[in-house]
């Protein structure tokens, strides 16, 4: 690797000590709060390959199940969708927003890249996509993304309660 390359790896290295760091403040189970930290981390980085973060990030319930454990899952699943786009998709645009429907609190990050095939990459792509579905899976919550040559819209679906066994 060059000089470029290894300065690469180790920004990218060092944004993960962070974000896992970031993880485990207290965020008293509010998901904006953690989304608060993850746009102040990632937003240098969207600025400097000139993509326009647009967010439409609106109140919604506590997350009583949110912990450090957790937070980190949900910040992991998130960071994998920007990296994806930052890598992939020659996006201008990234819109993220939350939402509510039925007893999920929803997060959408939107992009208007290229996009791809969602079954293609769950079959034989990388691993990220199954990363963000296992890692969803272990918080009880579910993935999706919606994609086509207009660009691709992924949602996490976090379950406001969770059924405690």
């Amino acid at each position: 690797m060059d000089e470029a390359e290894v300065a690469q790896v180790l920004k990218g290295c060092i944004d993960d000590l962070k974000l896992a760091i970031d993880s485990m403040e207290p965020v008293e189970a509010d998901l904006l709060l953690l989304l608060a930290t993850l746009r102040y981390r990632l937003g240098p980085r969207l600025e400097s390959t000139g993509i326009t973060l647009r967010w439409e990030v609106k109140n919604v319930p506590k997350l009583d199940w949110l912990d450090p454990k957790n937070a980190l899952h949900i910040l992991r699943i998130l960071q994998e969708t920007f990296t994806n786009i930052i890598k992939h998709t020659h996006a201008t645009e990234i819109r993220v927003a939350t939402g509510m429907e039925d007893d999920y609190v929803v997060v959408t990050i939107t992009d208007n890249g290229q996009g791809f095939s969602v079954e293609r990459e769950l079959k034989g792509g990388g691993k990220g996509l199954s990363n963000q579905m296992r890692r969803a899976e272990a918080i009880g919550a579910e993935v999706s993304w919606d994609s086509n040559d207009a660009g691709t819209c992924f949602t996490l679906r976090l379950p406001v309660k969770r059924w405690q066994a």
